[in-house]
Formats: C-alpha cells, sequence, structure tokens
C-alpha cells in the first residue's frame, strides 16, 4: 500500500508539470522475484520513472536567441546548426540575409518565430539558394520545411530568378502569422505528398502565385490574405487542399486549378481580380460551397472541360496526332457570365481564352446560344482534326455560303468558304468590318487583352480577309504561376 501511495503522488505530480517532475527524481523500492524477473512493482516503477524522464525531455526544450544586431547568434544559420527536434529559434526584429546560407533547412520539429502579433513586421528573411527537389529538381529557395517544421511571424522575400519564398515537400508542416512579399515566382510552394497547414498569412505582389500546390498534396490554406499577386492560389497534380475562409483580392486571377485536382474551395471571399475569380480546367473536379464573388473582370467563374462539369460541347473527336509548331491547341464550349462562349485552349498549364461569344435568342428552339456554340466548336474541333491536329496552314477567311457571309476555316488561301468548312455566319455589323473580326479571333492574349467576336444576327456582306489560325495556339502560352502543372 505504502509503494501505490508513492506511485500516486509521482503522478499526480507530473500531471502538474514537467517544473513539478524535475525536483527530483523519485527514488521507487524495487522488488525482484525469486529468479530475478520483475514484479508488478517493478514493472509500475519502471513506467513511472519514463515518465519523469519525458517530463525532463520537454522541461528542456531548446529555445535558441538571433539577433543580427548583438549577441552569440547573429544568423540563423548558426542557430540551425545548433538546432536539434523541438528547438525554438527566436528571432529579434531585423533583416536576415547576409551571412545566411541558402536555402535554410529547417530540420524535423524546429520552430522558426519571429513577430507573431504583426505577421513578421520588421522581421525580414531575404535570400534565397538553389535548392533540389525531389520532384522539381533545381529551385532557387529562401527555407525549407522539414517534417513537423514550423514558421511563425517572419516575412520572407526571395527576389532572385523563379525564386520561391518557402519549400514543402512530402512533410507535414505549418506556416502561420508571416507575410510573403516580393517573391519572384510564389511565397509558398506544396510539392509531393506534403500535408501543410498555411493560416492567417498575408500573400502580396507575388510575381506568379501566393501559394503553389502539386503533387499528391493535402492540408489547408485558411484565413490568409492574397493581394497583388497572379493567382493567388494554383492547384494542380492530384491535390486535394482545401483553400477557405481566405480574402483573394486584387489579384489577376483569384484561384486556378488545373489537372486532376480535387481541392475543397469554401467561405472565401473572392473579389476585383482582374481576370477571374475561380478558374478551373484540363480535368480538374473542385468542390465549391459558400464562396462570395464580387468585381472579378471577366467574370467570377470559368469552369472548362472536367472544371466542375461545365463543358458544354458536344463529345468531340479523339486527339490526333499533332505535328507542326502549333501543338496541343483545341476549342471547348463554355458558360460565361454573360452567354456562352467558344474558348481556345491548350493543355493544363494555359488559361482558356474565349474567341467567340454568343448571344442571339430569336433564332428559335434549334439555334440558342448554347446550340450555336456547340455546333460552332465541333466545327472548329472536326477540321483540325481533318487537318492532322496541325493549325500551321489552318486560315480564318470570309466567304459567301447560301447568299450569307460567313467565317470558314480554309487550308489554303486558294480554297473559299464550302457548306463543309463554315464555322458561323457573320452579323450586319461584323460582315461590313470582316477584317477586323478575323483580326479579333486571334488578337487575344494570355493576359486577356484581346475583345472576342460577339455574334448576334446574320446577314449579308463582301470581303474575303485571311488570317492564321495558327496564331490563336501560339498565343496561348504556359502561365507563369502554373509552371507545375503537369502535361
Amino acid at each position: 500500500m505504502q509503494l501505490k501511495s508513492r506511485q500516486k503522488v509521482l503522478l499526480r505530480s507530473l500531471a502538474l508539470g514537467a517544473t513539478v517532475a524535475l525536483v527530483a527524481p523519485a527514488i521507487i523500492p524495487v522488488a525482484v522475484g525469486a529468479m530475478g524477473e520483475k514484479t508488478p512493482q517493478t514493472q509500475a516503477a519502471s513506467r513511472a520513472q519514463g515518465l519523469t524522464n519525458r517530463s525532463i525531455t520537454i522541461a528542456q526544450q531548446t529555445v535558441l536567441q538571433v539577433d543580427p544586431q548583438s549577441g552569440n547568434l547573429r544568423t540563423i544559420t548558426a542557430a540551425l546548426q545548433q538546432a536539434g527536434p523541438g528547438t525554438v529559434i527566436n528571432l529579434a526584429p531585423g533583416t536576415y540575409g547576409a551571412g545566411e546560407t541558402f536555402p535554410l533547412q529547417l530540420k524535423e520539429g524546429v520552430t522558426l518565430k519571429g513577430n507573431d502579433t504583426q505577421q513578421g513586421a520588421g522581421v525580414v528573411i531575404t535570400g534565397g539558394g538553389q535548392y533540389v527537389s525531389r520532384t522539381f529538381a533545381r529551385q532557387n529557395v529562401t527555407i525549407v520545411l522539414g517534417a513537423n517544421s514550423k514558421i511563425s511571424g517572419v516575412t520572407v522575400t526571395n527576389s532572385n530568378t523563379r525564386g520561391t519564398g518557402i519549400w514543402v515537400e512530402d512533410v507535414k508542416a505549418t506556416i502561420s502569422n508571416s507575410t510573403l512579399v516580393n517573391n519572384n515566382r510564389e511565397g509558398i510552394f506544396v510539392a509531393g505528398k506534403a500535408a501543410a497547414t498555411i493560416e492567417s498569412n498575408k500573400f502580396i505582389n507575388n510575381a506568379a502565385n501566393g501559394v503553389s500546390v502539386a503533387g499528391e498534396a493535402a492540408g489547408e490554406i485558411r484565413n490568409n490574405l492574397f493581394e497583388q499577386t497572379g493567382f493567388g492560389v494554383a492547384v494542380g497534380g492530384k491535390a486535394t487542399t482545401a483553400v477557405t475562409n481566405n480574402q483573394i483580392r486584387g489579384n489577376r486571377s483569384g484561384i486556378v486549378i488545373t489537372n486532376s485536382a480535387r481541392p475543397m474551395v469554401q467561405g472565401n471571399t473572392i473579389e476585383n481580380n482582374r481576370d477571374y475569380g475561380v478558374v478551373a480546367l484540363d480535368r480538374a473536379m473542385p468542390g465549391m460551397a459558400n464562396n462570395t464573388f464580387r468585381g472579378n473582370g471577366q467574370q467570377d467563374s470559368l469552369l472548362v472541360n472536367g472544371g466542375g462539369g461545365m463543358q458544354t460541347a458536344a463529345v468531340e473527336p479523339p486527339p490526333p496526332p499533332v505535328t507542326g509548331n502549333s501543338q496541343g491547341a483545341k476549342f471547348s464550349c463554355v458558360q460565361m457570365s454573360n452567354g456562352y462562349a467558344t474558348v481556345a485552349e491548350k493543355g493544363s498549364s494555359a488559361i482558356p481564352q474565349p474567341m467567340i461569344m454568343w448571344t442571339r435568342t430569336n433564332l428559335g428552339a434549334e439555334l440558342t446560344p448554347e446550340r450555336r456554340c456547340q455546333i460552332v466548336t465541333d466545327r472548329l474541333n472536326k477540321l483540325v482534326s481533318d487537318n492532322g491536329g496541325n493549325m500551321d496552314n489552318l486560315l480564318f477567311t470570309i466567304g459567301t455560303v447560301n447568299n450569307q457571309m460567313v467565317v470558314c476555316l480554309v487550308s489554303d488561301r486558294a480554297s473559299g468558304c464550302q457548306p463543309d468548312n463554315l464555322l458561323f455566319t457573320l452579323s450586319q455589323q461584323n460582315a461590313s468590318n470582316a477584317a477586323e473580326v478575323l483580326k479579333s479571333l486571334i488578337a487575344f492574349s494570355v493576359t486577356g487583352e484581346g475583345s472576342p467576336v460577339f455574334e448576334s444576327e446574320d446577314d449579308d456582306g463582301g470581303g474575303q480577309p485571311y488570317a492564321a489560325l495558327s496564331e490563336v495556339s501560339d498565343r496561348l502560352q504556359t502561365e507563369q504561376g502554373l509552371w507545375f502543372a503537369t502535361p
């Protein structure tokens, strides 16, 4: 009974915290059986002693103070050389760049902590160095996170070519209460099978994206601000990362999802982005719930092909072998905020661009804007397919079919418009200025500066200018923010 009472006192002491347990290790009598085997009393003593030892380990957690102006440790690099699992590195205000060896690589369980209450104000880490990723080869990175490591309360900038602020790959890690600003590519990159928690940070003026997610990454991006950057968040691969309760405003586009990614996009305020609020392309299938959209330039969402099931064109022919310089471009019919549009798209790393808006509603039940969009989109895909998938020698031109001025697609300048190459009829206004119509078909760029052709009426006209379809494909270049997207 005396032994059990002493064990209970020890365990109650341990429950009070490591400080109490550190006073002295308990001295517990050891009872041994006749043959030296451990008795229940001995086993209980061992368990209690083990608890005591673990408490000592917790109590002796290492905290390193770094100050670039004074003290024994003036660089994060020096602190990391001393840091073991569970070490907390506290950063004094200042700029950490000169004297650092980049990338800074946090070992397992290490915490890098600065000014939590002001999201890293005054604690600035700037610079970058070569890092060889397991999945993306050589990169230029400021900080690489290890398993169960944490960053909180710092400002990170990497202005180097293709510079990334923080790299998280195949590990569980947390970045919170920090500012990612003026990174040449993205603020944070999440790769492989990482599970990152990215919470309560500010992403401002990053050239490509605030956060890029690839591979089979999971985790959550929540309660952050994304402002004045390329894409706020870009998700690709097979990632399932949740994007929740963020403020995403004033960027080029808010969220862009590609490949086979299936992120949950919920509770975000997505507003005043120059092009789109949310873009889903390729085979992406985001979950969308309770988001608030306001004032996005072209429209709130552009969902193409697999993106939310919004592809409306009829089944297109199988992709043919592709040759020549203009590879991979195709056409889709999608629902837009002001009707239906035939859009040009190219792979998983270029934003689709509207070419023709279909708005006329007085052609009867069989020729609704959606149906006209489907017909022309399928015609475009078939004509390209019949040409071996090569756009290099295809030309838009104007001609007359059935006494109506039309746009058609021909393989050489000697060919004229025929029923089998007709795309669509021109409105009276467009027929009177056919050259400008063709110019506008290929005038858009990846930044969406051009205007699509609007077709609302049919009438006669004249003229036969030409425009190369290959320019459509050539202008659909890989986005900087989707550099990581798989083909």
